[in-house]
Parts: structure tokens; sequence; C-alpha cells
């Protein structure tokens, strides 16, 4: 009979039956790692706005535009990335490691709700700031 030894090791994947959850914690650090790079993918494919589609100027009553730093907003979106892939490599362990109490899967879902709020927060900030200058 074959064992789950990445879930628990004293029982088999027979006796859990067919809707055991034992797993997850792979599925969303898979999840994580995923959102983590399609943020630095989007950042880094970025193209500037110059390129967009520029006007002649700016007219007259007009307020110039104002845009958020997006070498910051690049900064803030690396080291949130880096956060959630160290977030996604302890999900792993503790999902090995830990008790079977869901903790892990808690914790993921909790770092994906959390980088985006973060992600969030960045560019509230950013914008902010561009507002004062």
């Amino acid at each position: 009979m074959h064992r789950c030894n990445l879930c628990r090791p004293r029982e088999t994947c027979a006796e859990l039956g067919r809707t055991s959850l034992c797993h997850v914690f792979w599925a969303l650090a898979v999840i994580l790692l995923a959102f983590a790079g399609f943020t630095v993918i989007v950042v880094r494919l970025r193209r500037p706005a110059g390129a967009a589609g520029s006007s002649a100027g700016p007219e007259e009553g007009s307020r110039p535009e104002r845009r958020i730093d997006l070498e910051q907003l690049k900064g803030f979106v690396y080291v949130g990335a880096g956060a959630l892939a160290l977030l996604a490599l302890a999900v792993i362990l503790m999902g090995l490691f830990a008790n079977r109490s869901g903790r892990a899967e808690g914790l993921a879902v909790l770092g994906l709700f959390g980088y985006a709020g973060y992600l969030v927060a960045a560019t509230v900030v950013l914008y902010l700031l561009s507002r004062k200058s």
C-alpha cells in the first residue's frame, strides 16, 4: 500500500481518503512564487512613460500630469517579491515539519493578502509623495 510520506508518515493515502488536504501547502507555495514572479516581470517589462505616447506639451490652463516614480515602485516590488519568496519557503518547511493543523496554509493565504496590501500601500504612498512635489 502506498504511503503518503510528505503528508502524514503514519497514515496511508487510502486511510486519509480522497478529500485530504494534506498537500495544499505545496500548491499555495507555488502560487506565492508565481505571484511574486509575475509582479517582478510586469514591473520589468513596463514601458517608459515617454514611449507610450507623448503630446506636444501641457496645454495652457491644465495642471501638469503627476506620475508615480517607477524606480521607487520597482524597489518596493523587488523587496516585496523577495519577502514573498522567503515566505513560500517558510510555508513549505512549515508544511513538511510542523503539525498538520493548517498553519502553513493559513500563513500562505495571509502572506498573499499581505503582499497585495503592501503593494497597494506602496502605490498610495508613492502617489501622495508625487502630489507633494
